[in-house]
């Protein structure tokens, strides 16, 4: 607080931080500027990828790091609930963290060893390979400041089920928003997405049109220009 309150220059990656920059630190000239995505990195990496064989499978793709705010344990519950009614589920979780563990026990409890796969952490070739291979991306995060996983997804094409909540909503408008802290919820929107697979291209493709906005050097320019304005 004190160090954001004698800058001279407060920069914030969303609306939302910079609510609770005011909020909580007092500033209230604090300056939006996204984060970005290497687009033509992501092109490269999505293009190189060879296509996976047809497996029957809908597969769901997750990735963030297994911390508390991040709420695996929900996509979890919500499989367990969409487990009967959509049989070809697969659920593929990529990353780590403090709360792999308990996250692990939470499936053998709920029997979704056939339906959840542990990816572990990945390469960035790798995680491309992830993004081709899923049918749509779930992030049932509660506390983002941003959420750059929202633009791989977007580079991707993919379609998006999240919960409304944090900077969500501003950085993925067009995915479809459920209710925080919900397995319920979360699970009506994946199934919504599963059983719509127009709407699942729509998404998809205006998720690509929408990421353009944070391509790394449109994004690096306006930070450059608004510190040489300070200077």
């Amino acid at each position: 607080r004190r160090h954001a309150r004698r800058a001279d220059l407060v920069v914030t990656p969303s609306r939302y931080c910079a609510e609770q920059l005011e909020e909580l630190y007092g500033v209230r000239n604090a300056i939006v500027i996204p984060e970005l995505i290497d687009l033509g990195q992501w092109d490269d990496l999505l293009r190189n990828v060879p296509p996976s064989a047809p497996t029957g499978r809908f597969v769901v793709l997750c990735v963030c790091r297994f911390y508390p705010r991040k709420r695996v344990d929900l996509l979890l519950r919500a499989a367990a609930i969409l487990q009967p009614r959509m049989p070809e589920l697969e659920v593929r979780i990529v990353g780590g963290g403090m709360e792999a563990a308990p996250l692990r026990r939470l499936c053998q409890e709920l029997c979704l060893e056939k339906t959840v796969e542990w990816v572990g952490d990945a390469t960035l070739r790798r995680l491309a390979e992830e993004y081709q291979r899923s049918d749509m991306f779930c992030f049932p995060s509660v506390q983002e400041g941003f959420g750059i996983v929202l633009l791989e997804a977007m580079a991707a094409g993919k379609a998006i089920v999240a919960t409304r909540s944090a900077a969500i909503p501003e950085v993925a408008p067009h995915a479809w928003l459920v209710e925080p802290n919900s397995a319920e919820a979360l699970a009506a929107g994946i199934e919504g997405l599963y059983t719509d697979s127009e709407l699942r291209a729509r998404m998809g493709t205006l998720g690509r049109r929408f990421v353009e906005r944070f391509e790394m050097m449109r994004v690096s320019q306006v930070f450059l220009d608004t510190v040489s304005k300070l200077l």
